[in-house]
């Protein structure tokens, strides 16, 4: 486990590196930017040291994550306020939903794609088949409008159409306003998922010591649950790894047809406005996401697979 620890760090330094660049290649003096359209040569260069943007790029660098270790994720050149709270802040939403989405995924593909690979070639299958490939067709934003027609604006009218609601007003209220966008970020992943518990499970029930297992008598509940479900389960997990950053990517376009404040409008916002530190901070959130997420499924293969654990 130490090593693959050790491995994350120069991952965060390459991240923190591409981060900082950000600075040099967004459009526009920064210093410019904060001081105001009509600020004079002097306010700018004032703005510019009290920035430290008059100093070495690798003295900047270091100061920046210094800083990022310490939390400080500078100030918003939109709002004055700090990135850091501007994220804490936002960052919730966009995490509970992606997670209520991942739990959905993991749920349904799992069942699924284990009965598809046991019945396969029936009818299910193929269903099951079918309806992926749709799904993977079918962008998250067209289906999130067809959601919100259907159980929102339309005949059922289950679900409201926009807004967020915190889990502290209760479990019950959070569930009618994540509901909507949680399936609407799932639904690819559950295909793509589907498809690979079948895919897996079917390499994994064709092995030989499955074989000798089903010539011993065992049960096909007992192949499939005690024998052939833990290998099979190592090409899913990284494909579960892989699709974090899809639900990340997603949340930006699903935040905005749902009007949710999230992480992800955070993004957009800060694009738009050329808010450069929170984009920075946006980016470098983001990213440690995405690495820790890694390191958890890099750690579950060992417990998967002893002969990874081994080497």
């Amino acid at each position: 486990m130490a090593s693959r620890l050790l491995t994350v760090v120069p991952m965060l330094l390459i991240l923190t590196v591409i981060v900082f660049l950000l600075v040099e290649i967004a459009p526009g003096d920064p210093a410019a930017i904060i001081a105001g359209a009509d600020a004079s040569p002097e306010a700018i260069e004032a703005v510019r040291q009290r920035l430290g943007l008059d100093q070495p790029v690798w003295q900047q660098y270091l100061s920046y994550v210094w800083n990022a270790l310490q939390g400080d994720l500078g100030t918003s050149f939109a709002t004055n306020e700090a990135v850091t709270d501007v994220i804490a802040r936002r960052l919730p939403r966009t995490l509970s939903i992606g997670l209520f989405a991942m739990l959905m995924v993991v749920i349904l593909s799992i069942p699924l794609g284990i009965l598809a690979a046991v019945k396969r070639d029936s009818l299910f299958d193929r269903l099951l088949t079918g309806t992926s490939v749709f799904l993977l067709a079918v962008p998250p934003f067209v289906l999130a409008a067809i959601l919100v027609k259907w159980f929102a604006l339309g005949g059922l009218q289950i679900f409201p159409p926009t807004g967020y609601a915190p889990m502290s007003d209760g479990v019950g209220e959070w569930l009618m306003y994540a509901t909507l966008p949680a399936i609407a970020i799932a639904t690819i992943s559950l295909a793509e998922l589907s498809r690979q518990a079948r895919g897996s499970m079917i390499e994994a029930l064709e092995q030989d010591y499955i074989r000798t297992a089903r010539a011993k008598g065992l049960s096909k509940m007992a192949l499939v649950c005690k024998h052939a479900a833990k290998n099979a389960s190592v090409p899913y997990i990284t494909m579960l790894g892989l699709n974090v950053g899809r639900v990340v990517g997603a949340a930006v376009i699903i935040e905005a047809i749902f009007n949710i404040q999230g992480f992800g409008q955070l993004g957009v916002t800060a694009v738009i406005n050329r808010d450069i530190p929170t984009m920075q901070g946006v980016v470098l959130v983001s990213g440690v996401i995405v690495l820790f997420v890694t390191l958890l499924v890099d750690i579950s293969y060992g417990y998967l697979n002893p002969r990874i654990r081994n080497k």
